[in-house]
């Protein structure tokens, strides 16, 4: 198959948004509370937010703010650091399409504070781990690179190790992208690109993939040994957590438990999104990240077409409030972020030559 660079950056996006949209419905379940209910849960469904009943393969703020950030770096026609970001979400954020953490951050831009400082004291949180694909696609080749700016961003909504594991996405995503990229090397890749707690969680849940018989084996497994022993911090209840009932939100637990899902189902697109929203939990959190991943990896041609067309058609409304613009959609912006990787191209080939130049030891001018 031939390979295609912007069936792979709209795998990213269109791969992210279905996973999200199909994993909140049953977000806060269980995995035997959503098998006893529906056996495996793979269709779109209404859910509710706090704000509004939400249609079915309608996203979250898991891909909202994932859209936010593609639009900085549109704008900025590739690589962005926080300034660039901040000024996206003061003239673009809705409050009503996010979590309190990212309410929090707006109101903390708005009055003035400097955006490299306003991730401190964040809420644990996913969403700037599942946001955070466009920087991988801009950095496309360089999981290092995608590393470092992935980090500095997610300091905007993150704290701690929270953001090396939003980075580590990043890295996943840049290499993902390549056209010789294999599950396996985008696993490898992103252990190599992480570090501390954040390296050890991923070893811990691969290990327990490894090891697994069947997915439904690893779900067990990780339940009774993986969940994020930390949250709630207050107000704790020893049979909820057993019971896998006391969500966490942070993504020392959805990055590994997404990455093993990856693994075990061989990067299979639709294969790794429905395992990762059975899971529960956290499931849009974990299936954006995976589908994200996969998707980037084979394709959104290797996706699902009624979920890709009910995911374009549900969220016409969220792109043109984004953009104004009725055309605009996710395949549109994965036209837009392609063009991003030819403008750092061009950039990359500037600065060959001032390199060139300073090693060829020209003259300068008098």
């Amino acid at each position: 198959m031939t390979y295609d660079i912007k069936d792979s950056v709209y795998g990213c996006l269109i791969g992210g948004a279905v996973g999200d949209a199909l994993g909140a419905p049953v977000e806060g379940w269980t995995h035997e509370r959503i098998q006893e209910e529906y056996g495996s849960f793979e269709e779109f469904k209404q859910y509710y937010m706090p704000y509004s009943k939400t249609e079915p393969g309608t996203i979250t703020s898991d891909t909202a703010m994932r859209h936010y950030l593609c639009l900085a770096v549109v704008k900025a026609q590739g690589r962005i650091y926080p300034p660039k970001f901040a000024e996206v979400l003061r003239q673009h954020l809705n409050p009503n399409r996010v979590w309190i953490n990212e309410e929090i951050i707006l109101k903390k831009i708005s009055a003035g504070l400097n955006p490299w400082d306003v991730g401190r004291g964040a809420v644990p949180d996913n969403k700037a781990t599942g946001a955070i694909t466009p920087i991988g696609i801009v950095n496309a080749g360089d999981p290092r690179q995608a590393y470092q700016d992935g980090l500095v961003l997610a300091s905007m909504l993150q704290e701690g190790p929270d953001r090396h594991a939003t980075a580590t996405v990043a890295a996943g995503i840049a290499h993902a992208i390549m056209p010789d990229a294999t599950i396996e090397s985008v696993i490898v890749t992103m252990l190599n690109q992480s570090t501390g707690i954040v390296e050890r969680s991923l070893d811990l849940a691969l290990g327990y993939a490894e090891s697994a018989d069947s997915v439904d084996d690893l779900v067990e497994t990780l339940y009774d040994r993986f969940l994020d022993w930390r949250w709630p911090a207050v107000q704790w209840d020893r049979e909820k957590y057993h019971a896998g009932e006391l969500i966490s939100a942070s993504p020392l637990e959805t990055l590994p438990t997404a990455v093993a899902i990856l693994s075990i189902c061989e990067g299979d697109v639709d294969r790794s999104i429905v395992e990762s929203v059975n899971y529960g939990r956290d499931s849009d959190a974990i299936a954006t990240i995976a589908g994200s991943i996969a998707g980037t990896l084979h394709g959104a041609s290797s996706i699902r077409e009624g979920w890709k067309t009910q995911c374009e058609e549900r969220n016409q409304d969220f792109f043109e409030e984004l953009e104004d613009d009725p055309e605009a959609n996710f395949e549109h912006m994965a036209d837009r972020l392609v063009d991003c990787i030819r403008q750092e191209h061009q950039k990359a080939g500037r600065r060959q030559k001032r390199l060139e130049s300073l090693l060829d030891g020209e003259e300068r001018p008098s």
